[in-house]
């Protein structure tokens, strides 16, 4: 409006139009109303008689199995239980899905509820009634994972109890009824429609019922029923992200064999870890009915076991020509290894074209003025660690007490049991359920240790091998159900992966050498160290030396870095060695193993080698300072060594020689060369 003059009343026009159109659009809510209640009213879905659900109940139980403890295991505080709900710390049992009678003495459930092809802590099944009673199972007189059907029977019966009726007949739009154990919170029937029906997908041998009756985790298992309480399908699935959710057929009971288990699991796939070399193969086992849980439990377990490890022995063969530890571009690795401390494990590209190491020391974490667990990563386990024993015990007592070694890793590493909103910190996991010895390609003697954690239905795995003042280990923490997929074989196996590197004090190697070769790796039988005032002696594989220094004492370090042999598959092999007198000093003195470049050597390897060879450079037996630190090395060319080459195409021969080294402070004084000099005399070469 430009005028100011006779301007309309902006108010009462307003609420002219305002008025207006809230009559328009009342009347056409009233019609939308009008339309919608009629279109409801025909497609109406109807509910279960509430007699009918009385009737019903006294055939549709919950699967549920026992919550277990363990009173060997030791938390820091009173595990605070009273803090939960009411339901949940009165609750004695898992709810894990549903049951219902088929015939008078049969109940029909998924078979994914009791899963027995994978091993689990829960392994006593029962159902349980609205009042709480709790019958076990018996027998399994029926079992499919293709059609994920089990049927079985029962130790002890309810008083009462009214099989369902089957109707075999059911067709797109039928209301239709999800019945069981849903959220574990006891029977519940909820309602929906028939959507469609869509090929198992399998092998598409029959159509799966499609419904739109919500399902909850509890539900697997429970009958899908029509409007007369009839039996249509077994639920099975619940769709993620909405109502269209999974049942199979009820007529697929009539192909259950009562006289074998069918398992299948398809595509089951085992991957060579840093490459993309992969294989799958279908998991087919049968196995004779009836039987109890447990045997038929762990007959499918042992053959899935046996499986998974068949199959990564094809993998490993599929592979070998270019993997660990034959593949060429391995061998050429080897010629110039990384030096580890604690564990470290190889690992390809892709393409197998570059090898490394991966792992770290890792973190010191103090436990007393004496003591230390020192933490790394890891590519086996969850992570590695080496634990240093107390003082007052001696190393072979440690060893011998897979408790006590537990016990000390829990005083440096937080591990807690969740409890509602609080972490409870674990003190001990006790003794051990089981403890093997076994000995890998490498010579190495392992301890693998076993301890179960029933509240989650959970494992804890510790394998290590005696060190200086301690153990080295690598733990893995778990779900239950991997124990029995391959586990413990493919640790075996993976272990001959890994590469380790020593280091402790004199006095930690004396203790640690005397407990003989039934104990040690092979790298160090028969080795011998004797230390008296400030003169050492050592026997090891590749040397010996008898050698004098003012500052070697009892915590002067030694490190023995170890890798893979160049000369026989699957051997260990010395590639460094360090004496460091002065604890805290970076002086030291070393013997190193060297190695002939091959084809795909760096530039700056194959100009050292030359150094190695012609005693230049580096390696001229020189003092040489290098800023920080002054340095004195040489090649022992008395033991220069050539031997055929292990699957090298390139190269047929390799050359192998010892190189001592002197390394000071940079503020050291008196004739160093003479005192490096004086211990490359010490050294005998074996």
């Amino acid at each position: 409006w430009v005028c100011t003059r006779n301007k309309p009343d902006l108010t009462k026009l307003t609420m002219k139009i305002y008025l207006i159109l809230l009559t328009f659009l009342l009347k056409i809510n009233f019609l939308f109303l009008l339309f919608a209640g009629m279109a409801t009213g025909a497609n109406n879905i109807e509910f279960l008689d509430k007699q009918l659900i009385k009737t019903l109940n006294y055939g549709i139980y919950e699967v549920v199995t026992p919550k277990l403890e363990d009173d060997q295991i030791t938390y820091a505080e009173e595990l605070p239980f009273h803090k939960l709900d009411y339901s949940e710390r009165t609750e004695k049992y898992f709810s894990i899905g549903t049951a219902f009678f088929i015939n008078d003495t049969e109940l029909m459930t998924a078979e994914h509820v009791f899963d027995l092809k994978f091993f689990s802590l829960l392994h006593d099944f029962y159902i349980r009634d609205s009042e709480g009673n709790v019958y076990p199972v018996n027998r399994i007189n029926s079992y499919s994972t293709r059609r994920d059907m089990l049927v079985f029977d029962l130790k002890k019966y309810p008083k009462k109890f009214i099989p369902l009726q089957v109707a075999r007949q059911v067709e797109i739009g039928d209301t239709v009824f999800s019945a069981g154990n849903a959220q574990g919170e006891g029977i519940a029937y909820r309602a929906g429609q028939v959507a469609s029906f869509t090929p198992e997908r399998e092998l598409g041998e029959w159509k799966d019922i499609r419904f739109t009756s919500p399902a909850s985790p509890g539900n697997s298992g429970g009958p899908l029923l029509n409007l007369k309480g009839k039996v249509v399908g077994l639920i099975v699935q619940k769709n993620q992200s909405e109502n269209y959710n999974v049942a199979v057929p009820v007529a697929e009971i009539d192909n259950l064999s009562r006289e074998k288990a069918e398992f299948l699991s398809r595509n089951v796939t085992v991957e060579m870890s840093g490459s993309e070399e992969a294989l799958s193969k279908d998991w087919i086992f049968t196995s004779e009915l009836p039987a109890t849980v447990d045997d038929l439990a762990d007959k499918a377990q042992t053959s899935l076991n046996d499986f998974w490890l068949d199959l990564f022995a094809a993998l490993t063969e599929k592979v070998k020509d270019k993997h660990f530890p034959e593949g060429a571009r391995f061998r050429d690795y080897l010629r110039h290894q990384t030096k580890v401390m604690g564990f470290a494990s190889l690992e390809p590209d892709p393409n197998y074209n570059k090898w490394r190491t991966v792992g770290y020391k890792g973190e010191k974490i103090p436990i007393s003025a004496t003591q230390n667990v020192i933490r790394g990563m890891f590519n086996h386990g969850d992570l590695h660690v080496i634990i240093e024993k107390p003082d007052d015990i001696s190393l072979k007592e440690f060893l011998d007490s897979p408790k006590k070694i537990m016990d000390t890793l829990l005083k440096a590493l937080p591990f807690s049991r969740q409890i509602g909103t609080e972490k409870i910190r674990v003190t001990s996991l006790g003794d051990p359920a089981k403890q093997t010895g076994w000995q890998d390609k490498m010579g190495r003697k392992w301890q693998s240790t076993l301890w179960f954690l029933p509240y989650s239905d959970s494992f804890m795995y510790s394998h290590c091998l005696p060190y200086p003042k301690g153990v080295i280990c690598s733990l893995d923490n778990s779900p239950a159900s991997r124990l029995r997929v391959g586990y413990l074989g493919n640790v075996q196996d993976g272990y001959n992966e890994v590469t380790i590197g020593y280091e402790g004090e004199i006095d930690d190697w004396v203790e640690y050498f005397s407990l003989g070769d039934n104990s040690l790796p092979k790298i160090f039988a028969n080795s011998k160290i004797i230390r008296k005032d400030n003169n050492l002696k050592l026997e090891v594989h590749d040397f010996s030396f008898d050698f004098s220094n003012d500052e070697i004492a009892g915590d002067s370090s030694l490190h023995f870095h170890l890798g893979y042999s160049n000369e026989q598959l699957l051997a260990e092999e010395l590639l460094l060695f360090e004496l460091y007198p002065r604890k805290g000093l970076k002086s030291h003195y070393r013997i190193q193993a060297l190695f002939q470049p091959g084809t795909f050597s760096s530039d700056r390897y194959k100009s050292s080698w030359h150094d190695v060879i012609n005693g230049t450079g580096d390696f001229s037996g020189k003092l040489i300072d290098k800023g920080e630190e002054l340095a004195v090395r040489k090649a022992v060319m008395a033991t220069k060594k050539i031997f055929p080459a292990i699957n090298d195409p390139e190269n047929k021969t390799l050359t192998k020689v010892f190189a001592t080294g002197c390394y000071y402070t940079a503020s050291a004084d008196g004739d160093l060369e003479q005192d490096c000099d004086g211990f490359v005399q010490s050294i005998d070469f074996n």
